[in-house]
């Protein structure tokens, strides 16, 4: 091997980025997945997992799936957010809910909002800054409420100009 003749020797004169820093190996399948993903990207992993396992064992494993997409953070801290708004006023969050989304000819209606309510609050037990969100909306919420509406026709208002989730 050849040396350059002028090469730096001190860690000052190498630079910051070529100083060795410790390699965390991947712990859990995930991590492994989140790297595969940053170098190559879904359509390179999904070709990989195709040509590994073929085709229809891969169709058949995207098939066994939910047809449901997981729910993101921001409608949780939304959902969240409705749940403070509601304790603020005095009302109970699953009636505040149906008035706002309305029955969707459910059979129980205050159960189903009372089920997802409990998942956002889940939700916001582990993640701090969707928590400090969803606080964050439901005091702008009452801060921008005229003193002299009604709170749940003023959180009607606001959800239609919310964009779908």
């Amino acid at each position: 091997m050849v040396e350059k003749k002028n090469a730096p020797t001190n860690e000052a004169a190498i630079g910051i980025a070529q100083i060795w820093e410790p390699y965390q190996s991947p712990q859990t399948l995930e991590d492994f997945v989140v790297i595969a993903l940053e170098r190559g990207g879904l359509k390179e992993v999904v070709q990989i997992l195709r040509d590994y396992h073929g085709y229809k064992e891969v169709k058949r494993a995207v098939m066994e799936l939910t047809t449901r997409d997981p729910l993101d953070r921001f409608t949780q801290a939304h959902r969240h957010a409705v749940e403070i708004y509601a304790k603020q006023h005095g009302l109970t969050p699953a009636n505040l809910m149906v008035d706002i989304v309305g029955r969707q000819e459910r059979a129980d209606a205050k159960g189903a909002e009372r089920y997802k309510l409990r998942k956002a609050r889940e939700f916001m037990e582990n993640d701090e800054n969707a928590f400090a969100g969803a606080r964050a909306l439901a005091s702008q919420w009452e801060d921008n409420r005229p003193k002299d509406r009604d709170p749940t026709a003023y959180m009607k208002e606001v959800y239609r100009k919310l964009p779908p989730h």
